[in-house]
């Protein structure tokens, strides 16, 4: 594909889009030409880091209240047994 300066800007994110897909992009600018081209890349996910967000175990935190634990429960058997 080839542009001038002007609607390579009109069209910015199409033609990087373009470029990212694999076709090699010129752009004429003042007599000059530049090529934008892909060079490939990991997705946005790929590039997360993971981040704990519990300082313990979070089973601990489930069984840490035996009480709670038995009403909650009773509670949904309760809901279960509910038609």
């Amino acid at each position: 594909m080839r542009t001038n300066a002007t609607d390579f800007r009109k069209n910015l994110f199409a033609i990087l889009e373009r470029a990212l897909a694999g076709e090699n992009v010129e752009v004429v600018y003042k007599g000059s030409s530049l090529r934008v081209s892909g060079v490939g890349g990991a997705s946005k996910l790929s590039r997360a880091k993971r981040q704990d967000l519990f300082l313990c175990d979070p089973n601990s935190i489930v069984s840490s209240d035996k009480e709670l634990l038995a009403e909650f429960e009773k509670e949904w058997e309760n809901e279960w047994k509910s038609p």
